[in-house]
């Protein structure tokens, strides 16, 4: 029994490492290649689902998780064949909707995992790496349901042709605005694009710090318990 759950733990920690180089391509490389063109925006959300097929592997033994993530990815399935055919808000809604599931679970999931007791482990730190990538994707999709409800919300984008075509223009304003460098070449001009850009800065400065606080404070107690097992008996 205590060997199926050694190999459990091994698997949904290759799967962690797994989605989070996926992720890492998607945010660094494929986003690039659809914001210019080189990728069709239609394909875009296939990529993403694609992403999440780890994810639902990983968070099997939670079926709520495991189903919301399922959910996520049969949307961006149904949202690129509606993308095909004839793009319209339902399908950018849909894409929209699906993205923010994914993010909302996988923050759920993965935080209890990162900042929950126990060793300080790689694992932990991917995980942390993991979730630090997951935030910017998911305020991508709040900024994705601005673009469709406020279409001038925001200066530096492209009009809103009725598609998530935008996704890798949003994926690079919502970096640049977690990590409060600010290029300015994509800038929110709506009072809601601002106030939702404000919290994702402030996000963004007070992940890191929370982060490495409790990773600290994981190693010093596990320090402090491993001295107390050394010491004699009384």
């Amino acid at each position: 029994m205590r060997l199926g759950h050694a190999r459990i733990g091994q698997l949904s920690d290759k799967l962690l490492t797994t989605l989070t180089i996926l992720l890492s391509l998607l945010v660094f490389v494929v986003a690039p290649l659809e914001a210019n063109g080189v990728i069709a925006g239609q394909f875009f959300g296939l990529v993403f689902a694609m992403v999440l097929i780890p994810a639902a592997f990983m968070l099997a033994a939670n079926r709520i998780a495991a189903g919301s993530i399922v959910v996520a990815i049969i949307m961006l399935v149904v949202a690129s064949e509606m993308e095909f055919r004839d793009s319209t808000l339902v399908d950018t809604s849909l894409d929209t909707i699906a993205w923010l599931i994914a993010g909302v679970t996988l923050i759920a999931v993965v935080s209890r995992a990162v900042f929950g007791p126990g060793k300080v482990t790689i694992h932990r730190i991917v995980g942390g790496i993991l979730l630090y990538l997951v935030l910017g994707l998911t305020f991508v999709a709040l900024f994705g349901f601005l673009t469709i409800f406020v279409p001038d919300a925001f200066k530096g984008l492209e009009p809103h042709q009725g598609n998530f075509a935008i996704a890798g223009n949003l994926i690079y304003f919502s970096f640049v605005t977690l990590t409060t460098i600010g290029y300015g070449d994509i800038t929110p001009l709506h009072p809601y694009a601002r106030g939702l850009a404000n919290f994702e800065a402030v996000v963004g400065q007070l992940y890191p710090a929370t982060l490495l606080a409790r990773l600290v404070t994981l190693e010093l107690v596990a320090e402090q318990a491993e001295a107390g097992r050394q010491l004699p008996p009384a």
